[in-house]
């Protein structure tokens, strides 16, 4: 049964003009007697930490909200804020995000090396890497990881194919946004003129028969191309066309969600990697027909854009607020109680919230 959508692309661009931009570190006006600081979260481009000050009657209450908080030593952007300033830094409920309140993901350190472990390995297959990846963040820090491979000489410099026209526009973006960059890309790519996520092997398609061109290429190559989940947009032909063979690798860098093509992908090809590859390889039904998973099936568990437990735990120990109670929010129940938990352990007032309930911020 087909879904008709609420809104329309039009309504899409009208709710733009509701949008201002505001620069991180400076107090904004947003009513009588109440101000909001952003700060930089870390999550992806542009996300904010918010503090927001209510004075009343003579005294100020300051409410905080971490939103995604992103990971550290991870590179491109900032990491998450710890130094915030001094009216800001007593705060009397933060509300705070636990999306893997009791997760651990694997180093940042190790996410390089495990990249070139896997190209490595594939291309002395004679195959190819297909990436299913989230057009915004993910897409970037593979280019960035690939263009210091590169310049390393660490792998073979095979072409590199950005399929995706979201996943080019939102690159472009990135582009323009140097500002946001960490120490880490000015030093390594910035300072020698060079554009982090453009380099001679790479190639931003442009066209439809441009991505369809790439299912008849025989020689190894890497292909970046969304939906990250594999539940739409061109990564599904890649897959119709490569799936089937066992020289290639289908690299897993993001979230796959229940029920998902992604996710049967990734259990399915666990499974099957586990198994010895031995027996009939698993079948896949996309497309209105089935396909036997024989291409190699590999999760780098470590490109999440969220901080993992210990990291948000870094955050609240380590910034310089000074926090009365903590509402843990924003995570599977599972993940929020065990975080909350975590955090008391630690000597905060963390607490989750019920759907529905009142909070009385007492400053």
């Amino acid at each position: 049964k087909s879904v008709e959508p609420i809104y329309s692309t039009d309504d899409a661009e009208q709710a733009l003009t509701f949008f201002d931009g505001y620069p991180y570190n400076h107090p904004i006006s947003i009513g009588r007697d109440v101000t909001c600081t952003l700060y930089d979260a870390g999550h992806i481009l542009g996300s904010a930490i918010s503090i927001i000050r209510v004075k009343k009657n003579g005294r100020i209450c300051t409410i905080g909200y971490t939103g995604d908080i992103g990971r550290f030593d991870k590179p491109i952007i900032n990491d998450p804020t710890l130094e915030f300033a001094q009216e800001d830094r007593k705060v009397d409920l933060l509300i705070m995000e636990s999306t893997y309140g009791n997760r651990e993901h694997e180093p940042v350190v190790d996410l390089k090396p495990h990249l070139k472990k896997e190209i490595v390995k594939t291309y002395n297959r004679g195959g190819s890497v297909i990436i299913p990846s989230f057009a915004f963040g993910r897409t970037q820090e593979l280019l960035y990881f690939l263009h210091e491979l590169y310049n390393e000489n660490e792998v073979p410099r095979l072409p590199v194919y950005v399929d995706s026209p979201l996943a080019t526009e939102i690159t472009r973006v990135f582009g323009e946004h140097p500002e946001v960059y960490d120490q880490e890309t000015h030093e390594t790519f910035l300072e020698q003129k060079k554009n982090p996520f453009s380099f001679k092997q790479v190639h931003f398609t442009k066209s439809v028969e441009e991505s369809m061109a790439l299912n008849r290429e025989k020689k190894p190559h890497i292909v970046i191309s969304a939906s990250g989940m594999c539940e739409a947009g061109r990564i599904l032909h890649h897959l119709r066309f490569k799936i089937h063979n066992s020289k290639n690798t289908i690299l897993i860098v993001g979230y796959m969600a229940m029920h998902t093509l992604g996710r049967r992908i990734l259990e399915e090809g666990s499974k099957y990697e586990k198994s010895g590859r031995s027996g009939a390889p698993p079948m896949l039904k996309f497309f209105n027909k089935e396909y036997p998973l024989k291409a190699h099936v590999v999760k780098l568990g470590g490109f999440s854009a969220h901080g993992d437990k210990n990291e948000m735990l870094r955050f609240v120990k380590k910034s310089n607020l000074q926090i009365k109670r903590i509402a843990v929010v924003h995570g599977e129940e599972d993940q929020s109680v065990s975080f909350a938990e975590h955090l008391n352990k630690e000597g905060f007032a963390a607490f989750v919230p019920k759907k529905g309930e009142t909070l009385q911020i007492q400053p």
